[in-house]
């Protein structure tokens, strides 16, 4: 084992298998994905266990395991000793949970998150996370061969001491394919345990999309806003809800229940203060991109601002001039619509694949069955 790298208790065990996405894995922060940390960081009090599931055999992921090597880095960066576990079968994901139990129960452990990107599925209001080999056609099996998450939530005790973070990329549509649909689509919402905040991929009863990227949608965003150094989380889970809507046109809007009563930052303040002439510097820079934008009409100019200056002397300003423009956007779209379906005329007629792909996205035409429809 490297010198700068320190295990917890029972880490080393199952070493194997995720010793093949190492390589896959070179690009991010320099960490042992799959079950070290970075003791140059040096926190021993911050632990994360991360599993992301994408080789299932009823209904495979494309971005699951990419996810959750992306957040282990990010954690891995921020300090925390990091358990990862990439296409965890069930015995795996219970041992793993079995020892990230036994490991959060030390005194010295003040900061715990969880991160699981991968199928998941409520059955009578109960939130089951699926592992690789579960193969279900009965809701009986999902009790049997899935993992019921109040097992994870069960190992978090109640302290004044503790925070616990619980990150839930978990609603993926058809998650056992056509061998079983549930009634329920999504995960069910419940209210995060006492000093804790759980975090959604979507809002209750809806699915999350897998991306089209090396990422999914909701993964993707969260790593570039909770990179940001000193900003707090439900800061950064604000913006990455507005990114994730409007990258989704309102399909996939992400959710938070929290009972946090402390800030929570990744990367804490840092110890330095900036001098003088740096926050100038700053505040140049933000009046400087403010002035550039300040009488845009365009949403993505004011997206931009937000991303580079999210605790900028502007924000709130811009956060209501962005929330005024999209509905004003809305309604014009609205009644846009409402006057193309009024008057089929002057829609276009499209007969083959050639003509629909050179519509631009949101308008309005006649399929060769007569049906007006929108390009979404």
């Amino acid at each position: 084992m490297a010198d700068n790298f320190r295990p917890y208790p029972g880490m080393n065990q199952g070493m194997t298998t995720c010793r093949r996405f190492l390589q896959a894995a070179a690009a991010l922060p320099p960490f042992l994905a799959t079950r070290r940390v970075r003791a140059a960081q040096g926190d021993p009090a911050r632990l994360a266990l991360v599993i992301g599931n994408s080789a299932y055999r009823q209904a495979p992921l494309v971005n699951p395991a990419n996810d959750a090597r992306a957040m282990s880095g990010l954690f891995g960066e921020a300090g925390f000793t990091v358990d990862a576990r990439l296409d965890a079968t069930r015995a795996d994901m219970l041992a793993a949970i079995e020892r990230f139990g036994a490991a959060i129960r030390r005194p010295e452990i003040r900061q715990v998150v969880f991160y699981y990107a991968g199928h998941g599925v409520q059955l009578e209001w109960r939130n089951y996370l699926l592992p690789v080999d579960a193969e279900v056609d009965s809701a009986a099996q999902v009790r049997q061969r899935c993992i019921d998450l109040n097992q994870l939530l069960g190992q978090f005790g109640a302290s004044k001491d503790k925070t616990y973070i619980i990150i839930l990329d978990a609603c993926r549509n058809d998650p056992f394919g056509s061998a079983f649909r549930p009634e329920q689509k999504g995960l069910s919402q419940f209210d995060a345990p006492v000093g804790s905040l759980i975090a959604y991929a979507t809002s209750p009863g809806n699915v999350a999309s897998d991306g089209g990227g090396k990422n999914g949608l909701y993964t993707e965003n969260l790593v570039r806003e909770l990179s940001r150094r000193e900003t707090k989380l439900e800061d950064a889970l604000k913006r990455v809800r507005l990114n994730v809507r409007l990258a989704s046109r309102g399909a996939q809007i992400p959710w938070e229940t929290t009972s946090l009563e402390s800030d929570f930052f990744l990367f804490k303040s840092a110890q330095r203060k900036l001098s003088d002439a740096e926050l100038e510097k700053e505040l140049e820079a933000d009046v400087e991109a403010w002035t550039r934008i300040k009488s845009s009409r365009k949403a993505d100019d004011w997206i931009a601002y937000l991303r580079d200056f999210p605790n900028g002397r502007f924000a709130e300003i811009a956060q209501m001039r962005l929330a005024r423009l999209l509905a004003e956007t809305e309604k014009t779209v609205i009644a846009t619509a409402a006057a193309a379906v009024a008057d089929p005329q002057n829609m276009p007629r499209i007969r083959n694949e050639a003509e629909y792909d050179a519509l631009p996205k949101g308008s309005h035409y006649i399929d060769p069955d007569g049906n007006v429809r929108r390009k979404s």
